[in-house]
């Protein structure tokens, strides 16, 4: 059942939309808030999301930017409700991601309207995004999201940390037990990497064997951390018809004023020198690293 978000710091107005929505067989949210909407988006991954922009909190341009920062965000459908109806206040909404703009008072027959179109976008989106073997991001969502990442990072000023991971001689499972063989391993790994990612990380099957981890507010020891701990989980693990594997795994630091294509070159660099320099390995591209992490 898709689930629909409705974030208004009025109770009255919440309840009005609830009635409008209520006959749609959806499973309604609510949040009073921007924090609060938040965290519904991390716990219940809601497809279609009715947002106020005018909270005592975080206002709602902010709390639809930080969404589509989320992996749910992605393809969420927002709409975002306004008593503002000039053209500044549209075009604000617009470009921090919203889908469509309202303003109040508002017409049932209206939000019923934007309600089908979401639906429908919300469909389009999940095909096109998602890896389908996998069933995490694939590497359209990659491409869609990483320049807003970057961007969020330089403005925020927090650090950014990249990871590319090859699976170590994949080759040899799809030649010793076919493609199913090799499809299988791919469903499980992507599911080891769900598991290990923080929620405000992304991450994402990049193509092949090879995958991508975005790790927010992560700093160089942060990244050293979290790509080692799970490197390690990897060889540990016990994938079925197969046995263990080994990762090897590029990574760089965001750099200031720095873009998606020199970060992503310079991880993908590191992962080079990471399967050369013998595989189940970690290399850094970044002046102050360690040279590598190895088993």
């Amino acid at each position: 059942m898709m689930k629909v978000l409705i974030v208004d710091d009025q109770p009255e107005l919440r309840h009005v939309l609830r009635i409008c929505l209520s006959a749609a067989g959806l499973e309604i949210l609510e949040a009073g808030n921007g924090q609060k909407a938040l965290a519904a988006v991390k716990e219940h991954s809601p497809e279609i999301i009715i947002l106020d922009v005018m909270m005592p909190d975080l206002n709602g341009t902010e709390v639809c930017s930080r969404i589509r920062q989320t992996a749910p965000g992605t393809s969420a459908y927002i709409i975002m409700l306004s008593a503002r109806a000039e053209v500044t206040s549209r075009v604000c909404g617009l470009e921090s991601g919203a889908d469509a703009y309202l303003t109040k008072p508002f017409e049932p027959q209206e939000i019923m309207a934007q309600l089908r179109v979401g639906i429908r976008a919300v469909e389009s989106r999940k095909s096109f995004l998602t890896d389908s073997l996998t069933g995490i991001l694939g590497r359209r969502a990659f491409d869609a999201l990483f320049g807003q990442t970057i961007a969020r990072s330089h403005r925020h000023k927090v650090p950014l940390s990249l990871a590319i991971i090859d699976i170590d001689n994949f080759k040899v499972i799809n030649d010793a037990g076919g493609h199913a063989a090799g499809d299988k391993v791919l469903r499980e790994f992507a599911q080891l990497l769900r598991a290990e990612a923080r929620d405000s990380d992304l991450y994402f099957r990049w193509g092949g064997e090879e995958f991508t981890w975005l790790l927010s507010d992560t700093d160089l020891n942060g990244a050293r951390i979290a790509t080692e701990r799970f490197r390690e989980k990897v060889a540990r693990h016990q994938f079925p018809g197969v046995g263990q594997l080994t990762v090897s795994i590029g990574v760089a630091i965001l750099e200031e004023l720095e873009d998606g294509t020199s970060l992503s070159a310079r991880a993908d660099a590191a992962l080079y020198r990471a399967k050369d320099g013998g595989r189940n390995r970690i290399e850094f591209d970044q002046p102050q690293a360690p040279s590598a992490i190895t088993a």
